[in-house]
């Protein structure tokens, strides 16, 4: 370390030293100020040589190194389920709006699961109401083709039917 400011501050001595005597030497005018410009720079560079050994540390090892990974672990499955929840929530409104198109009130419960890639996207379909057999058909349908999920996943009860 100590060898290190010594090395430093020789540099910075020697580049000092070179642009006085840059400045003694250049004669006045315009030229003048063009060797004050450079002898400025050299002393830049010379006072911050240091930072340019430093080793860059990235901004993603910096936040792993900062945050315990059970924390970073437990933000993740919070953010999940909240977008789980509000994918959730969106979908059921959805459908519940595409029922009320076909004239039909229920109440729409959706489950979502994870894709591989971590996406939710919804994977079953509960719908409650009296819906006729024509809107359930062209509900069934919509959902199919709207949200992806196939008639197998869908599941159709009465009012009277839910606790």
């Amino acid at each position: 370390m100590m060898g290190a400011l010594k090395e430093w501050l020789l540099s910075v001595t020697a580049a000092a030293i070179l642009c006085a005597l840059a400045q003694g030497l250049i004669p006045p005018g315009p030229v003048r100020r063009v060797g004050r410009l450079t002898a400025g720079l050299v002393m830049a560079v010379a006072l911050l040589s240091p930072l340019a050994s430093l080793k860059g540390v990235e901004p993603e090892e910096w936040l792993e190194s900062w945050q315990p990974q059970e924390e970073v672990q437990e933000l993740e499955q919070q953010r999940d389920e909240t977008m789980k929840t509000i994918i959730e929530e969106e979908c059921s409104a959805y459908i519940v709006d595409k029922a009320a198109q076909l004239g039909a009130e229920c109440q729409v419960e959706v489950l979502c699961a994870p894709e591989g890639d971590g996406a939710f996207l919804p994977w079953q379909v509960t719908v409650t109401g009296d819906l006729t057999s024509v809107q359930r058909e062209q509900l069934t349908q919509q959902i199919q083709e709207d949200l992806g999920v196939p008639p197998e996943r869908q599941q159709y009860g009465t009012k009277e039917e839910s606790p």
